[in-house]
This record gives C-alpha cells, structure tokens and sequence, in this order.
C-alpha cells in the first residue's frame, strides 16, 4: 500500500442555503502558506513601527528646522544690534571728544573707602552688572564683629539684628542654595576669576541657583538658622576652592579683641 498523503479540506457551508464549497490542500502547502502569512505579517508590522519613527523624526527635523531659522533671525538681530552699538561708541567718543569729556570715569580708589564700608557706596549705585567682579562691600550693614578669622577658621561671624538684609559682596551668580543641619540655611556666589562668597544661618533666601545677582542686591535675611544660638551671619570667602581671610579683600570692623590698644599717656614732667 502506497503511503498516505496528507492532506487539508476547508468546508464552507450557508446558513439558508444547501450549497456548499469544498477545497483541499496539500499539508505541506497548508503550512508554506501560514509561514509565509506570518512572515509578511511581521514584515508589515516592522514597516509600520519604522514609518512610525520616521514620522517622529521628520517632526523633530521640522521642528528642529524652525528653531534654526529663529536662530538665524536672532543672530541677525544680534550682529545688526553689535553694530548699532558700535557706531554709537564711536559717536560718543567723537562727542566726548569734541565737549573735551572723558569717555569713562576714573578708576575707584579703595583707599578712599572708610574702614567701615557697610554703608552702600554712592558710586556703587546704579552700575551695570559685571562692573564690580570681586568681593568688597560688607554682606551686612550694622554690625559687630564676633568671631574674626584666625589660623584655622578662615571665617568671620557677624553678628546682627535678626530679619536684616545680607547683601551680595559682588556681582555674581547663585551657585548653590541649600540647608544643612551646621550652616542652616545658606547661599554660595560664584564671582570673577575663580573667587566665591559664602553665607550661612540665613532665615530665609530670595535667590535661587542660576540667578545674577548685584554687588550689595539683597539675597537673604540674618537669621539662626542650624547650629546657632543667636542671629548672625556667618561669611567666608573662597579662592579656587580654598578659604581665605575676608579681610584681604573687604574692609570691615575689627571685633572688641582685635582692636589695637589705647595709646598709654606718657610721663608727665
């Protein structure tokens, strides 16, 4: 007897009718159609998905296309802007030429500044940002001296009126705003060439990371915030990193003990 070959019979039959259809099909037919199915199926899925993402991107070119000619437009603005500028630089020189004015006022001599500096200078108002890059006003205006730096604490603690303004000693940029369970609350001001300026037991700040701030623009509030057992501000000056004596480069009261002696009188004759 031969061998049997298998084979595949589909019946379709209507509900309201005697009619019925009949085929048959080779097994191995039946089966080459369903991979062949199945592989064209995942072909179309696979096309699908990738039309998908190529939609998606084409949208991100589009947009990406757009933000460029903005671009572009804005450069345009600027570079007109930049000259604008520059022409009216040249016309005030050739003005301040003629009327025989300086273009520029003298240099600030820091010699000139009282000792104490808390007060604002009048010179200091009103000047464009950038224009004073390093630390040289007090963070607070009235004051006393309570704990002054010495040979392992490169620190000053100036003790003040709880609620009262602490300023920034320069132009700068908020590094950091945080709190901790030492400083309480506290603001960190990158300045020029690597200089830093540091201030702790804020009672609160009006600042946040990534804003310019103004040599003497408020920044925070003296408070006891952290380990602290009255209202001070505690003040520190960093150089690459490293803490150095705020007395390099701010002028400022010294405390009751640094204070130089009285002159003794001399023997009367």
């Amino acid at each position: 007897m031969g061998r049997m070959r298998k084979e595949v019979s589909v019946i379709v039959t209507a509900n309201f009718t005697p009619d019925t259809y009949r085929t048959t099909r080779p097994l191995w037919l039946v089966r080459l159609i369903a991979v062949v199915a199945i592989v064209v199926g995942l072909i179309g899925i696979a096309a699908f998905i990738l039309a998908l993402t190529g939609a998606f991107r084409f949208g991100e070119l589009a947009v990406l296309r757009q933000r460029n000619r903005q671009l572009e437009t804005e450069f345009k603005k600027v570079g007109k802007l930049k000259a604008d500028l520059e022409r009216l630089e040249e016309l005030t020189r050739r003005m301040g030429a003629l009327l025989g004015v300086e273009k520029t006022p003298p240099p600030v001599n820091w010699d000139s500044v009282p000792l104490d500096s808390a007060a604002l200078p009048e010179w200091l108002k009103g000047k464009a940002w950038g224009s004073q890059p390093l630390p040289k006003i007090v963070p607070v205006d009235s004051y006393t001296v309570i704990s002054p730096t010495t040979a392992v604490r490169e620190a000053v603690d100036f003790a003040a009126r709880a609620g009262s303004p602490v300023r920034a000693t320069a132009d700068g940029v908020v590094d950091s705003r945080g709190e901790d369970r030492t400083n309480g609350r506290t603001v960190l001001l990158k300045h020029a060439q690597g200089y830093e300026s540091f201030y702790a037991h804020l009672e609160d700040w009006n600042v946040d990371k990534g804003d310019t701030v103004s040599a003497g623009q408020t920044i925070g509030w003296v408070g006891t915030t952290g380990k602290s057992t009255a209202p001070h501000l505690l003040f520190e000056i960093r150089k690459d990193g490293t803490r150095i004596d705020p007395a390099t480069l701010i002028k400022y009261r010294p405390a009751a003990s640094e204070a130089p002696p009285e002159p003794r009188p001399g023997p009367t004759r």
